[in-house]
Formats: structure tokens, C-alpha cells, sequence
């Protein structure tokens, strides 16, 4: 698959998008191919193919009714979302992409309050991919997953809707909102020193944050 990727001629490339799809996510009588590793070899196909008409697909595969069971394909997934070339910031489908790992990151959860989705590196995946997109509506859902995660990390009700885990997470959401806002190292670390407490300084990235040019 890797090679057909590489190698399709402009004309072939919707042919080959509807086979890696195919091999995803099945389509009707036709099942999913049953081998995991050509499933994570066909998102992985399509988010180099980059088409945006393809973050449907991809997203069924990460966090749909009927998500992949295996951590590879979703991870390939949550990566795959990252390598789209969406246009315009405010493209229909960047902004539907942004939401949606933005949920699946920090807001959708069982009735207990736990994550759907709890494995490490799809998470890291998803966030990454997030701070790939870039532009001030990726940094606001950035700024939304960490502000969550302080919440599981810090609130009240502390260590039981997160681990040890989720502090990695929290360091590398706070080094995207450094990347995305053009914030210096030394910025970053001077305002985290100010006070034990995290709450002040997620409130110092959402004013970067608003500052990022629209569109």
C-alpha cells in the first residue's frame, strides 16, 4: 500500500482513496479487511494522500460508533488527521476535524466521567495532529484539552478521572500552545513560575491565544 501511495498517478488517486478506504472502515456487505496491520496501512494512506474529503473517514476510524478496536489503526488515524491539507482556516472541515480530537481528547466520557478513549498514544496522536494543523482555532481546542486536563490532574476530584499519563500529555498541550502562539521558552517558563497553581497560567495562554490573527 505504502508504494501505490507513493507511486499513483494524479489520474489513479481517487481509484486508490476509495480502496483505502475500503480496507478501513468496509462499506456495506463489504467488511473491513480483517488484518489490523493493512487497516493502519490504509489510514495511513490516506492521510499521506492529504485529501480533506478523507477526515470523514479517518475519524470514523479513530473515534466512530464503530472505532477500530486495535490502538495501531486509530493511532494511524489520529495521525492521518494531521497530514490533511485543509485550505483556508476556516474550512469546514479543518474546523470539524479540530472539534471533534478536541472532544474525543478531553470531553467524551462514560457516565463515571472516564474517557472513551484512554490509550496513551492515540491520545498523543490526536494532540499532536491537533497542534500540526495549526492556526488560532487549533490553539483554542489545544488550550481546551489542556485546560481539562488540569481539571482531572488538580480539581477536586483529582487522580480519579486521569494518570500518570495524562501529565505527559499536559506538558506537551502546553509546548503546542508555545509553538502555535510564538511564544519564546523563557515566556512560557517565567509566567509557569508565578504560581504553583496552573489555573493563572492556562488564563495567560488563553490571552495569547486571542491574540493569534483570525482566519
Amino acid at each position: 500500500m505504502r508504494r501505490d501511495v507513493e507511486t499513483v498517478k494524479p489520474e489513479d488517486r481517487q481509484a486508490l482513496r476509495a480502496r483505502l478506504r475500503l480496507t478501513l472502515l468496509g462499506d456495506g456487505p463489504t467488511r473491513p479487511e480483517v488484518d489490523p496491520h493493512l487497516r493502519a496501512s490504509a489510514a495511513q494512506g490516506l492521510g499521506n494522500l492529504a485529501n480533506p474529503e478523507d477526515s470523514d473517514a479517518l475519524l470514523e476510524g479513530l473515534s466512530g460508533p464503530l472505532a477500530d478496536e486495535n490502538l495501531q489503526v486509530r493511532m494511524e488515524c489520529a495521525i492521518g488527521l494531521g497530514k490533511l491539507v485543509y485550505g483556508s482556516e476556516n474550512a469546514e472541515q479543518r474546523k470539524a476535524v479540530l472539534r471533534r480530537l478536541r472532544d474525543r481528547l478531553g470531553f467524551d466520557r462514560d457516565e463515571a466521567g472516564r474517557l472513551y478513549e484512554r490509550e496513551y498514544f492515540v491520545r498523543l496522536a490526536m494532540l499532536n495532529s491537533m497542534i500540526q494543523i495549526g492556526g488560532r482555532t487549533a490553539a483554542f481546542s489545544v488550550h481546551d484539552v489542556a485546560s481539562r486536563l488540569v481539571v482531572d490532574l488538580e480539581g477536586a476530584q483529582a487522580g480519579a478521572n486521569a494518570d500518570a499519563s495524562d501529565k505527559g500529555l499536559l506538558e506537551r498541550a502546553l509546548e503546542g500552545l508555545r509553538q502555535l502562539t510564538g511564544a519564546t521558552v523563557a515566556e512560557a517558563a517565567a509566567n509557569r513560575r508565578l504560581s504553583d497553581d496552573l489555573e493563572p497560567h492556562m488564563k495567560w495562554w488563553a490571552q495569547r491565544v486571542s491574540q493569534l490573527p483570525e482566519g
